[in-house]
């Protein structure tokens, strides 16, 4: 049950790997579900690039003589237990034991293509029609179909345990899988007819297997990234300009004697690196390096929220629009309007990103914790001049990431240096590295205007504009990422406006800037602008911005409606799935039902709760989140003193894991939302460490109660980005209980309540 490279050696001879041998492993699309061209090579180690048939079980899986099965997936093991789960549904599938499994993780010349390891959808695609569940489904029918041949009996009749296919279980009328093809390919074509078993038929999933990641993990013979070693590597370094957009004037060398170690100096457009022989050489030259810049500075950090609504170059995107918003607006009696506003945060991944290269002549092997080897190695064609199927991206597990964090940088830097000094090259970032050259997440200012109708109790019309910025993002275009804009690389153009929009709320994602609650009246409008910063998806993006505006303007609304805060937004919904999630999280936190603030105790420190739900990203999970906090009305400083949790994922598949992604969510959704924000001034980022960038301390997790609703007849859907959605909109709708005062900007910082307190 191991996750390849976890036992796999920390060194890498690349001319051994190049004269490997083995069966050759193909890589396609299950019922066309997934995106891009499929590639794959030999296994173990391939000889070169090789276009194969896209059509073949044995992309999915093989059976070794000794009849284990070894999982092929695109889907990559991030520290989340994906990879574990994906064990999970293959053991179940295939009928084997779960310790005879293992996977091979998101290596180019291996795996499928299964796009980014993203969105919560993981899981999603894995237990999906294209995904390892469907594979393992048609596998086993086409080795029953042997097994029928080969005990001359027919398939109806045939049993499976632990690998042995039998006749109505007669041990003596049996054949195992290792005897059937162990060791040779499958040679079947997919077909899609297969019928995956139902979630009630299964043994594994759906209990708390203990992640396999994690003994190799606490005795310290786990493989990261930051662990490779290549024969001959050498190790680089990045020297950064003051900002993204500053102009390199000139290199000036080194004063007095050179570094020692140095092998090369490397300059191209904007973007300066050096290699040397040791880390601490490197780390040195680039120190030394006297390199003149003329700085692009940046915008001011106090009209960060004005600059999102001037911004010239912008896409306007109308989401929904029923036409009616204004002539309802102007006829309602009580009519509110808030603005709430979202910094710029960053991944802050614990460990700084790390990549190894080696480029030589036309091709590239590159080690990487990257969310896309995929859409990666097409970013390294375009940076090296070689062809994609020539470039062999291998997955190797890094530090969490979240979205987008400086490991695909890293690996630029690496493979550009590397093709430099025809020598393999590592590069492992620094703290202000990862800290000030990652793509954030995106800031939003949102202007909320809503009209309750003629009995006050119901919204009867809904305005939504929001301003936010987009700069880059996840690998493709090399200008995506920092190191492709420093070394030239052309920057994408926004999407283009959209004039046409939806009259359905229910059918717009639009990174739940469309609320989750059914409204008569509705538009829905987000202007989106280049600002200075390079973005990308950080832990729900987009979305954890809008559904606390949403959230915090609801509290808003039941305060005026004089309702309850769960009573009123369930006069609002229509989902019975988020319905549920709202009442599970009601009921476990003894709610009491009251309009919020209308309950605001004595005293200097003050207590509230509130609530905030939503679904995720077009149903691909539901959530609904209780806080309870305390408020120094002195000091301002927010304490979360309890959270409550409901969330319907589907099927449950490891209980212990939805739960730990549950508790991910709840303790980085309250650092966002109390403490997270970018800072920086006009020569530069100012954030470039722990201090001036702080993050939540384990003992400020709250005390947290966890309700998963287990639907088996459902379809598996995402986890890892449900929950930490709610959390800045519970919070703030608490606040706002214990005080009566909307705090509508995060992060809550004390001198934001305070502020909010005496306004």
């Amino acid at each position: 049950m191991t996750i390849s490279p976890t036992h796999e050696p920390r060194t890498f001879d690349r001319d051994a790997f190049l004269k490997g041998s083995g069966a050759l492993i193909v890589g396609f699309s299950l019922l066309g579900g997934v995106a891009g061209k499929a590639r794959a090579a030999t296994a173990p180690f391939p000889i070169g690039p090789a276009d194969v048939d896209p059509s073949q079980l044995d992309s999915w899986l093989a059976i070794a003589s000794d009849g284990s099965a070894t999982i092929f997936t695109g889907k990559e093991e991030l520290g989340q237990g994906v990879g574990t789960a994906t064990l999970q549904v293959a053991a179940d599938e295939l009928d084997v034991p779960f310790d005879s499994v293992k996977l091979v993780i998101a290596d180019t010349w291996r795996t499928v293509e299964q796009g980014y390891s993203s969105g919560s959808n993981s899981l999603r695609t894995e237990y999906g029609k294209s995904g390892v569940r469907q594979a393992c489904a048609e596998a086993r029918a086409a080795l029953l179909s042997m097994a029928a041949t080969k005990l001359g009996a027919p398939v109806s009749s045939l049993q499976v345990s632990k690998g042995v296919v039998s006749v109505g279980g007669d041990t003596k009328r049996s054949v195992s899988y290792a005897e059937l093809v162990g060791g040779k390919k499958l040679m079947r074509a997919a077909t899609g007819k297969a019928t995956p078993k139902p979630f009630t038929q299964y043994r594994i999933v759906g209990t708390s297997v203990p992640r396999v990641d994690i003994p190799p993990k606490i005795f310290g013979f786990f493989t990261y990234t930051q662990d490779i070693k290549v024969p001959g590597m050498l190790q680089g370094r990045v020297v950064r300009p003051p900002t993204l957009d500053s102009t390199l004037l000139g290199i000036d060398g080194f004063p007095g004697l050179e570094p020692e170690g140095l092998v090369k100096v490397v300059a191209k457009h904007n973007y300066v690196g050096v290699v040397a022989h040791e880390e601490w050489q490197a780390i040195q030259a680039a120190d030394m390096l006297k390199v003149r810049w003329k700085t692009a500075p940046l915008p001011s950090f106090d009209t960060l929220y004005d600059d999102l609504k001037k911004l010239s170059s912008s896409s306007e995107q109308v989401l929904v629009d029923t036409g009616d918003v204004d002539a309802k607006l102007g006829a309602s009696g009580k009519t509110l309007t808030g603005t709430y506003a979202y910094p710029v945060q960053m991944h802050g991944s614990m460990g700084a990103s790390c990549a190894v290269a080696d480029v030589r002549g036309n091709t590239a092997t590159v080690f990487t914790s990257s969310q896309g080897v995929y859409h990666l190695r097409g970013a390294l064609a375009t940076l090296l001049g070689l062809p994609e199927r020539n470039i062999h991206v291998i997955y190797v597990e890094g530090s969490g990431c979240y979205g987008l964090n400086g490991a695909d940088d890293a690996a630029l830097d690496a493979a550009f240096l590397s093709q430099a000094v025809a020598r393999p090259v590592r590069v492992q970032y620094s703290r202000a590295d990862e800290h000030k050259w990652e793509n954030f997440g995106v800031p939003y200012v949102i202007n909320l205007t809503a009209a309750l109708d003629g009995t006050g109790k119901r919204v009867a019309a809904w305005s939504r504009e929001g301003w936010t910025a987009s700069r880059g993002g996840r690998p493709g275009p090399p200008a995506n990422l920092a190191t492709g804009v420093l070394l030239g690389f052309p920057e994408g153009a926004l999407q283009p406006s959209s004039t046409n929009p939806s009259s359905k709320p229910t059918e717009v994602d639009g990174g739940n800037a469309v609320p989750s609650y059914a409204f008569p009246s509705e538009r829905i409008v987000t202007h989106t602008g280049v600002h200075a910063f390079l973005h990308g998806p950080l832990r729900a993006p987009n979305r954890i911005q809008n559904t606390f505006a949403t959230e915090l303007f609801m509290d808003e609304l039941a305060r005026a409606a004089g309702l309850d805060s769960v009573n009123f937004r369930l006069n609002h919904l229509h989902d019975p799935r988020l319905i549920a999630v709202f009442r599970a999280a009601a009921d476990m936190s003894s709610w009491e039902y009251r309009p919020p603030a209308s309950k605001i105790g004595p005293g200097r420190v003050k207590t509230g709760r509130g609530i905030a739900g939503a679904y995720y990203a077009g149903r691909g999970g539901w959530a609904a989140v209780v806080a309870n906090v305390s408020v120094d009305t002195k000091t301002g400083k927010v304490t979360v003193n309890h959270v409550w949790a409901a969330q319907d994922s589907g099927p449950v598949v490891n209980p212990d894991g939805m739960r730990a992604q549950a508790e991910g969510g709840v303790m980085q959704g309250i650092s966002r939302a109390l403490i997270e924000e970018l800072k920086w001034d006009a020569n530069g980022i100012t954030s470039d460490d722990w201090v001036t960038y702080p993050v939540i301390r384990f003992q400020r997790m709250p005390k947290l109660d966890f309700q998963a609703i287990d639907r088996k007849n459902e379809d598996v859907v995402g986890s890892g980005e449900v929950v930490v959605n709610m959390l800045p909109g519970a919070i703030a709708n608490a606040i706002f209980d214990a005080t009566g005062k909307p705090v509508r900007q995060v992060p809550f910082t004390p001198a934001r309540v305070r502020a909010a307190l005496a306004a």
